[in-house]
């Protein structure tokens, strides 16, 4: 189970990632998450241990690979059992 901090860092990486398709530096994650730069770094090194994230350059956070961006205990986001809606257009 993550902290609420891992989970918005990791929500926040994850987002940021699938619309820009690059990760954001430590500043806009700093202004984004609303924690000091100590408080990332640390949860950072926390999701490491947890294998959520591959981050082997510490030099920059825009080298970190995302390795499982949703909680292991749930679904993930987009289970196949949710219907997308398209159904309705072929069943009618």
């Amino acid at each position: 189970m993550l902290k609420d901090i891992g989970r918005k860092i990791l929500r926040i990486l994850s987002n940021y990632l699938s619309r820009h398709n690059k990760l954001p530096n430590l500043e806009q994650l700093e202004t984004m998450a609303g924690k000091r730069k100590d408080q990332i770094l640390q949860t950072l090194k926390e999701l490491e241990k947890q294998e959520r994230i591959r981050w082997e350059n510490k030099s920059s956070v825009e080298n970190i690979m995302i390795l499982q961006a949703w909680e292991r205990d749930t679904a993930s986001p987009r289970s196949p059992n949710i219907s997308r809606g398209s159904d309705y257009w072929t069943m009618y």
